[in-house]
């Protein structure tokens, strides 16, 4: 087996693996309302829109734009 057949290989049992934590949480609990982050309570605007939430608006804010500064310029 060459480079390029293990490459996909990991690639597909990756993408298998990916699919079922996505699954698992979709089927997961409902949100408990409260944010994990802060403790507060979610809003309930966004449980409607989003039941399975786990942090209210602006920690999720701050989590996104955290990811997207990682992204861009790296780890710190």
């Amino acid at each position: 087996m060459d480079d390029i057949d293990c490459a996909a290989e990991r690639i597909d049992a990756f993408n298998s693996l990916a699919l079922q934590a996505v699954l698992a949480r979709a089927s997961g609990p409902a949100s408990t309302g409260v944010c994990k982050a802060c403790g507060s309570l979610i809003e309930q605007e966004r449980l409607r829109a989003n039941p399975n939430a786990r942090h209210c608006r602006d920690c999720a804010c701050e989590i996104e734009a955290e990811s997207r500064r990682h992204n861009r310029c790296g780890p710190r």
